[in-house]
Order: C-alpha cells, then sequence, then structure tokens
C-alpha cells in the first residue's frame, strides 16, 4: 500500500475537444497517463511507443477508459532516424498539431552507444526529442493561434538542478555515472526549452518544461542493486497517473496560455539551475545539437 501523499484535489483538465495531442513514449507510465488525461479531455491524442504491442495495448485501454481511440505511431528513440521518419509521417498524416509532449527518457544503468554512436542516455533524452520537436515546428506553427497558442511541454527533472553540460564530452566517454549522465540530460531538456522559447516567436507556439515529481515508473527497473533500492522506495513515492498531472498542467492550463520559457514544479513556474540562465550555454548546446543531429542523418543517408 503507498503512503498517503500530502496532495491537493486533482485539477481538472480542461477541454480539449478539437485539438490534436502527441505523446511520446506513451505506453507506459507517466507518457500513458499524459495520453489518457487528454484523451478524455476530448483530444485526439497520437501515441508515439517503441513497441507494436505495448503500443497497442496503451491504445485500448485509453480507448476503453476514455471512449476515445488514439492513433499509434511508431519510433525507437534510440535511432535518429526512426525519430525523424515518425515525425515526418506525423507532419505529413495531420493538417494540425496543438500540443507535443516531449516524455520518452531513458536512464541507463551502464554506458551504451546507439546505432548513431551517441550515448544512450543524452540521444534518447535530448537529441531525439530536439530532432522530433524540430521536424513538427511547422506544423505545430500552422495549428496555433494568438489567442490559443501550439503548446511544446518537455519533461524534465530536477535532477537537473545537480548537472553540469560537458561540452568537451557531452558522450561520457570519459567519465561515466548513471545519475551523472540523465541529471546532464535533463538540464539539456531545460537549456533547449528555454533556447526554443527564444526562437519560437513570431510563431503561435509555446515552450515550457517540468518536473514531474519522483515518480515510480519502469525507468527505474536497473536490476542489481539499484533496481533493488528503486523497488523499495517504488512504494513511497508519487504513481504515474500523480506524475502525468504536472504535464496536463502545462500541457493545458488556460491560466499560463501565452508564458514560454518555464520550468513547471507543482504545477508552479520554478527556478531552475542557474546555468539553463545562461544564454550563451543554451545556444551553445543548441548548435552543438544541430551539428550531431545533422551528422547521423547524414551518415544515415550515404549508407542507405
Amino acid at each position: 500500500m503507498r503512503t498517503p501523499l500530502n496532495r491537493k484535489e486533482k485539477r481538472p483538465v480542461p477541454s480539449q475537444a478539437g485539438r490534436t495531442a502527441i505523446v511520446t513514449g506513451a505506453s507506459s507510465g507517466i507518457g500513458l497517463y499524459t495520453a489518457l488525461g487528454l484523451a478524455k479531455a476530448g483530444a485526439k491524442v497520437i501515441l508515439v511507443c517503441r513497441s507494436q504491442a505495448r503500443g497497442e495495448d496503451a491504445k485500448r485501454l485509453i480507448a476503453r477508459q476514455s471512449g476515445n481511440e488514439p492513433d499509434l505511431v511508431l519510433a525507437d528513440f534510440a535511432s535518429l532516424k526512426s525519430v525523424h521518419n515518425a515525425a515526418k509521417r506525423i507532419a505529413d498524416g495531420y493538417n494540425e498539431i496543438h500540443i507535443l509532449v516531449n516524455n520518452v527518457g531513458a536512464f541507463a544503468p551502464i554506458r551504451e552507444l546507439t546505432v548513431d554512436g551517441y550515448e544512450t542516455t543524452f540521444a534518447v533524452n535530448h537529441l531525439a526529442p530536439f530532432l522530433f520537436t524540430n521536424t513538427l515546428i511547422p506544423t505545430l506553427a500552422g495549428s496555433g493561434e494568438e489567442r490559443r497558442k501550439a503548446r511544446i511541454v518537455t519533461v524534465a527533472s530536477n535532477a537537473s538542478n545537480r548537472a553540469s553540460i560537458d561540452f568537451g564530452d557531452l558522450m561520457a566517454s570519459r567519465r561515466y555515472s548513471v545519475f551523472g549522465a540523465y541529471a546532464q540530460s535533463k538540464l539539456a531538456n531545460v537549456l533547449f526549452t528555454v533556447e526554443l522559447a527564444r526562437r519560437l516567436p513570431p510563431k503561435p507556439v509555446t515552450a515550457n518544461c517540468l518536473h514531474p515529481g519522483v515518480v515510480g515508473t519502469g525507468i527505474g527497473n536497473l536490476g542489481g542493486v539499484m533496481g533493488a533500492a528503486w523497488s523499495l522506495l517504488k512504494p513511497l513515492v508519487l504513481t504515474p497517473e500523480q506524475g502525468a498531472e504536472n504535464s496536463l498542467y502545462v500541457a493545458t492550463a488556460p491560466e499560463i496560455e501565452g508564458k514560454s520559457g518555464l520550468y513547471f514544479v507543482k504545477e508552479r513556474p520554478a527556478r531552475p539551475n542557474p546555468i539553463a540562465e545562461d544564454a550563451h550555454a543554451a545556444r551553445r548546446l543548441w548548435t552543438e545539437s544541430e551539428r550531431l543531429v545533422e551528422a547521423a542523418l547524414e551518415k544515415t543517408h550515404a549508407s542507405a
């Protein structure tokens, strides 16, 4: 049984009828409940999942509980080619996208490389949503209005508060720790949001990020000592449904309409890591991310 949490009453999600929303990493955890909350509010939801079987399970659950059947798009966020192809399929298949929730995340216990040769945690948590978002910005911009802008929401973490960005070793080739890599990737999420918000005007799109709380999802199922410790902690932390509340707030709350470049904790703007307020660092990460993404896509095209 979970320990009771001192939480205020759950906020109802305002109607999203007529709006189309994308949620990445939507087959389980926070992503699943974010998608379910949007579907219950009337949005047409596009689930972006890696596994066909788990994605179909999520579709059935959401349709059953909301009466609103979502669509499913497959993408492996450890492959930038897969990410780009999925974003293009969505852009080509949907006239309007009003909400994008970058929820997918990785927490790699050992240093591993993706098919593109990039460190997995940094690639999945930052480079993939960086590419996915930028590919979809024209569609988002064509869907937003001045009175009700399209929204980009990125799930970061307060782990970012304890991080730094090592521009000389973004791939952690010299020294790797599971928590260090995760924290750096989450700080990258915040820096990306800040720089994206700076670049978006005059497009009718906002970009914000958030800390969902400490949530008992499958991301901590690492095996070994860390996995055992996570199993003991899970009953004491937020459920995935509770963890989705801040994502739903930032994606839909009318009172934050037009606000951009903010980091939300418990449905309130909070001050991020001071590094995230460094405009030079945000621009540098953007430039480096563009270089890494373009190099991976060019390599893919060359080998095709």
